[in-house]
């Protein structure tokens, strides 16, 4: 992934409000040939550009084309602190998360649903577990579980042919509990690449362990949180 080191980026430009367009020409100049500006966009805050690369590298740029800032853009408002680029990787998750065919999830569903998150799971994980050992308290609380395959240890390893298992299985809320209750099960193997799938795009969320939970509104939860966690996060 192409990293910039330099944080201000003085150009020999005026002080004036660029287009898009003058902005991607001065990036051509600073980034890599291999490397293309995939979006450009208006952030938060309208002196700043928000630029997305091809190797998925996030930075802004000021709308005179003066500064780079590579990091988390705040705006102080009244005491506290806004974080403009977790408000921004939010968006990008919702849309990325909604884009997905439900299908996909293995769902656990209460009957009165108050919200819904989105869980990058491994079976194998020691807090996934305890989780799921809590899947009645989340149902009633009116928490739908859509649960994501992460094998932390990679596509090639054992615990990826388990969850691919489940995600196979007739029965994948079952053969997801069984494995989570460290049941051995005979593998299945199918043509489907959900697993693959929903691992590349927890890395894609910097997803650093195991669980990883997204809210309704796109903000990330590290690590396992309770029912009563989730609620009060998703009133937020």
């Amino acid at each position: 992934m192409f990293y910039i080191k330099i944080l201000i980026l003085l150009f020999s430009l005026n002080s004036f409000v660029l287009e898009k367009n003058q902005i991607k020409e001065k990036l051509k100049e600073i980034i890599p040939d291999f490397i293309e500006v995939t979006n450009i966009d208006v952030s938060l805050s309208a002196e700043f550009y928000s630029v997305e690369l091809s190797d998925g590298s996030l930075f802004y740029i000021s709308s005179d084309g003066k500064f780079i800032i590579n990091g988390d853009l705040y705006k102080i408002d009244q005491k506290k602190l806004i974080n403009f680029s977790e408000m921004r990787d939010a968006k990008t998750r919702r849309k990325k998360i909604s884009e997905l065919n439900r299908e996909e999830f293995i769902i656990f569903k209460p009957q009165f649903m108050k919200t819904e998150i989105f869980v990058f799971t491994d079976v194998d994980c020691g807090y996934c577990r305890k989780l799921h050992s809590e899947i009645d308290s989340y149902l009633q609380s009116g928490i739908q579980v859509n649960y994501l395959a992460y094998p932390r240890e990679g596509l090639e390893s054992e615990t990826f042919k388990k969850m691919k298992t489940a995600w196979c299985s007739k029965d994948p809320q079952t053969s997801l509990s069984d494995l989570k209750l460290g049941k051995k099960i005979d593998n299945i193997n199918c043509d489907n690449k959900i697993v693959s799938k929903h691992y590349n795009l927890a890395k894609e969320f910097d997803a650093r362990g195991t669980p990883t939970i997204i809210l309704e509104n796109g903000a990330l939860l590290a690590g396992y949180h309770s029912a009563e966690e989730i609620l009060e996060f998703s009133d937020r």
